[in-house]
């Protein structure tokens, strides 16, 4: 190999030693010190770092990147106009997504240089093309542009105000550019009014242009005014603007903007590299930009959350809004609502002072004594002043403003991201035993009470809430795909057990509930569903058995990890046992006396559930305080029924279970929020496979 020299080496051998330059420049800092410009941190410092790698270092242009520079004011055909306008409402769309405004909304060149666009600022050089009016870009594409970045601008202030997360539902960085923050919504929507006008008197656009243009600016500027509107100022005026929204939105629809030749000047209006021109360190990520009628949809979708905001907003109901919350995490579709409208429902349930603009404490504490036990929170107090036989009062202020807090973060927080919310309700279940200790210490001072009377049962209002809470953080894990294939068995055997506790509650709550009123017909569709529910968590607890490895040990070092919520310090304040606490030990005897039962069915207990769901469905017995929400209830009742319906090719008895294939079991929470399905060779391949005696799993230690 030959001996390089200076002069091979790359940029030639004219170098200069400047190291005395940098040390007489620093002589009078201190050690350690940094000097900074204006807006340069730490982290843009380190990402200055040379790695090779392109997507990471947001100043790098490669050859690829390089474009013609940005003409303001070249002249644009009505349909480029048209192009440039669906095109930031899908940006728009991938910022609501999750994604950056440097990646998304800012990519668009005319958000950036609005300051830049009015119309006297039009240079009189511009020829007055009859095909492309000049007016297009100050009149009608600025007042789009600042209707973007407006609706932008208070979706931001809503996002932040920290009903969801940010870097976890949405991006927040501005990357300091802005998004018309100084500006009033009234301002903008008379620039919209006025390119309307424009369009509408000065006829230099032609049909069908003219009315895809007036259909877009009056969807932003619906958009915008449902985004301003106070929903509890007028129901039906809010409605009113989602229809118009709806209506601009089908004609939008019927008027697509066509596909650009590749020359076109319309596509130098988006810069995906404008990032590293712009005061932010996150590294460059050019995003696919989905199909238009993916953005409509996502629009839709949009106005969709906005209705049943109204619907809600209408509704105080507390369990109401919890069914309705539920209902929005279990259902595929329609999908979790963007965290927008997440965030925005949160506002409108409690805003920091008041429960639906007007409620305070005594009415939540209220509401949660007559949708459990159907009498008011005032009747509960004159009875057990009344009948106590403490000495000292009791502590009501307390309890109302403890559960004043405990309900209305419940509530929200069934509007969190998936995760976010299955941590929250681990985190409440400390909160909810503390209150119902509270409530059995109340309830110990009354005298004996028939199981009739409904003030025996004071405790139960806590105890069923916080058994919902356990069930559904057990069965969530399946929806998130937490589980591996050795936990499913326990967390099947487990949510049993906490639905066996639950149905106990609501059996002795029922003895003494006023007939046919909305909490009783609320309780009885609440047992007949778990009665359901438990009729097919015992079976797939058995049905998943295989899948364990029998490794005690380990699987209970598992254990102790995957359900360490259930052990939490804050239960070492309260004396009262904690009901439906997880059992290791229990599940290893329940197994064994599992695989020794000849009288369980696992198809014959799916059927029972079936025959159950089957009957709520057809007589439409969906309890008492699902309202509005019935329809969606009705479709969780058929998505179960479905599932019990597609696991109809598992053994009959246990006796069958080692020929039956258990991987033939498929998760899949776009079909069922719980359950597996069977795959459909699995009954076909069980009926052909000779039934033997099962043989002895390994036993537990």
């Amino acid at each position: 190999m030959e001996n390089l020299t200076i002069a091979d080496l790359p940029g030639g051998d004219n170098f200069r030693d400047v190291t005395s330059i940098f040390v007489d420049a620093a002589a009078d800092m201190e050690p350690g010190a940094v000097i900074l410009r204006e807006g340069f941190t730490l982290q843009d410092a380190m990402s200055a770092f040379e790695i090779g790698e392109p997507r990471l270092d947001s100043g790098m242009a490669g050859d690829a990147d390089q474009r013609p520079p940005f003409d303001i004011w070249a002249p644009l055909l009505p349909q480029e106009i048209c192009w440039i306008i669906d095109r930031s409402f899908s940006h728009e769309m991938l910022w609501h997504a999750g994604n950056t405004l440097a990646h998304t909304v800012f990519t668009c060149l005319y958000a950036l240089v609005l300051s830049e666009m009015h119309p006297e600022d039009m240079p009189y050089r511009l020829n007055n093309d009859a095909l492309r009016p000049p007016e297009l870009i100050p009149v009608v594409l600025r007042a789009s542009i600042c209707g973007l970045l407006k609706c932008c601008d208070l979706s931001w202030r809503e996002l932040s105000k920290g009903h969801v997360h940010d870097t976890e539902d949405w991006q927040s960085d501005k990357g300091d550019t802005s998004l018309l923050e100084g500006m009033s919504v009234q301002n903008v929507i008379l620039g919209l009014d006025g390119a309307i006008t424009w369009l509408l008197r000065a006829k230099k656009v032609p049909d069908p242009w003219a009315t895809a243009l007036i259909a877009r600016l009056n969807l932003r500027k619906a958009l915008l005014q449902v985004m301003n509107a106070n929903i509890f100022k007028s129901a039906s005026g809010f409605l009113d603007l989602v229809n118009i929204a709806r209506n601009q939105l089908k004609t939008v629809r019927t008027y697509p903007s066509p596909a650009l030749e590749p020359e076109s000047t319309a596509h130098l209006a988006f810069d995906p590299y404008i990032a590293r021109k712009l005061n932010s360190t996150v590294p460059i990520r050019v995003i696919d930009v989905p199909a238009v009628t993916e953005t409509w949809d996502a629009i839709d979708a949009l106005l969709d959350g906005w209705d049943e905001q109204r619907l809600l907003s209408m509704t105080p109901i507390v369990s109401t809004w919890e069914i309705a919350g539920n209902l929005r995490a279990w259902l595929p579709t329609p999908p979790l609502r963007m965290p927008y409208i997440r965030s925005s429902t949160q506002s409108v349930f409690y805003d920091g002072l008041l429960v639906l603009n007007k409620y305070n404490s005594a009415w939540m504490i209220d509401r949660f004594f007559f949708e459990t036990l159907g009498v008011s929170y005032q009747s509960v107090m004159n009875f057990v002043d009344r009948n106590s036989k403490s000495q000292w009062p009791h502590p009501w202020a307390d309890i109302q403003r403890g559960h004043f807090k405990l309900m209305t973060e419940y509530i929200r927080a069934l509007w969190y991201n998936p995760p976010r919310r299955r941590r929250f309700l681990m985190k409440v279940l400390v909160d909810l035993h503390i209150y119902y200790t509270r409530l059995i210490g109340i309830a110990s001072h009354l005298p004996d009470l028939p199981s009739t009377e409904v003030m025996r049962h004071i405790p139960a209002c806590a105890l069923i809430w916080r058994l919902s809470v356990i069930r559904e953080v057990v069965l969530s894990g399946f929806l998130l795909e937490l589980y591996t294939s050795e936990e499913k068995s326990f967390a099947y055997w487990y949510a049993s057990q906490v639905i066996e506790a639950h149905l106990a509650c609501l059996d002795d709550v029922l003895l003494a509930m006023p007939p046919d009123c909305p909490t009783d017909r609320e309780m009885r569709f609440q047992h007949s569903l778990l009665t359901a529910l438990q009729a097919m968590t015992i079976p797939m607890f058995a049905l998943s058995m295989p899948l364990m490895s029998f490794a005690w040990r380990q699987m209970h070092a598992n254990f102790l990890r995957r359900y360490k919520w259930a052990f939490g310090v804050g239960y070492d304040l309260s004396s009262i046992p904690v009901v439906a606490v997880p059992n290791f030990d229990n599940f290893t005897h329940v197994c064994g006396r599992m695989l020794q039962d000849q009288t369980f069915s696992p198809s014959g207990s799916l059927k029972l559930a079936q025959s159950i769901l089957t009957q709520l469905i057809e007589v439409r017995a969906i309890g008492g305080y699902a309202g509005l929400w019935t329809e969606e209830r009705m479709q969780l009742l058929r998505i179960l029924a479905d599932g019990c319906q597609r696991l109809q090719g598992v053994p009959d008895t246990m006796a069958e279970m080692p020929s039956f294939d258990v991987g033939l079991l498929k998760w899949d929470p776009q079909i069922n929020p719980w359950f597996p399905v069977l795959e459909p060779e699995g009954a076909e391949r069980r009926r052909n496979v000779h039934m033997r005696r099962a043989e002895p799993y390994p036993p537990a230690s």
